[in-house]
């Protein structure tokens, strides 16, 4: 008898653990963050207008979820020129959140102007190592491979790439918060670009 009645109570005891377990369930969670691509980075648009709809998808692979995209854009003043950068974020079903960053130009400059600025670019007086390429990733908005315009081979160290936007058609803004103005003077055969910034003045020919 005294047999059964220790078995009864064990019995309960161990249903009673078991209730608890399952009143208060714990879950392992694996670190894991979205993966947040960007259909562009780039973006411009004109003093005033709306701020660009911002195209991008996150997916997280090992939880195998498709996520939605959040834009952060406050930092973006579209009444006032300038090189903004705003930001999307993407948080999966456990908290993880992940960011991506993208650049806006708000400018008004025209097309006929920015379009001649892209290209291969060296220093008069000076070879080829002092030379620059530059890419137009949206109207106003550029990415220099050598913005110090410094030997290329010499010192490999002072080469900055760097992105910047012309908002006026003088002015240059550039990504690290460096501001300065830009001479672009189309001539007969060659054309020549110089830019100043407090750091000093770098001119470029072709």
């Amino acid at each position: 008898m005294k047999k059964i009645v220790l078995f009864s109570l064990l019995s309960a005891l161990i249903i009673t653990a078991c209730k608890r377990q399952q009143d208060n369930p714990s879950t392992v969670v694996t670190a894991s963050y979205p993966k947040i691509t960007l259909t562009t980075k780039y973006y411009s648009i004109p003093v005033g207008a709306v701020r660009p709809t911002v195209a991008a998808t996150a997916y997280d692979s090992f939880y195998k979820q498709s996520i939605q995209i959040v834009t952060i854009d406050s930092a973006i003043h579209n009444f006032v020129p300038g090189l903004y950068r705003g930001r999307v974020s993407a948080t999966n079903q456990y908290g993880y959140t992940s960011y991506a960053s993208y650049w806006v130009a708000v400018t008004g400059v025209s097309p006929a102007l920015t379009d001649g600025i892209a290209g291969h670019w060296i220093q008069p007086a000076l070879s080829d190592s002092f030379a620059t390429n530059i890419t137009m990733l949206a109207n106003g908005l550029f990415l220099s491979s050598n913005v110090n315009g410094v030997n290329i081979y010499s010192n490999p160290t002072g080469v900055v790439a760097d992105i910047f936007a012309l908002t006026s058609n003088t002015t240059l803004v550039f990504s690290s918060g460096r501001t300065g103005t830009l001479s672009y003077i189309p001539i007969a055969g060659d054309t020549t670009m110089t830019y100043a910034t407090p750091t000093g003045s770098v001119t470029f020919a072709r």
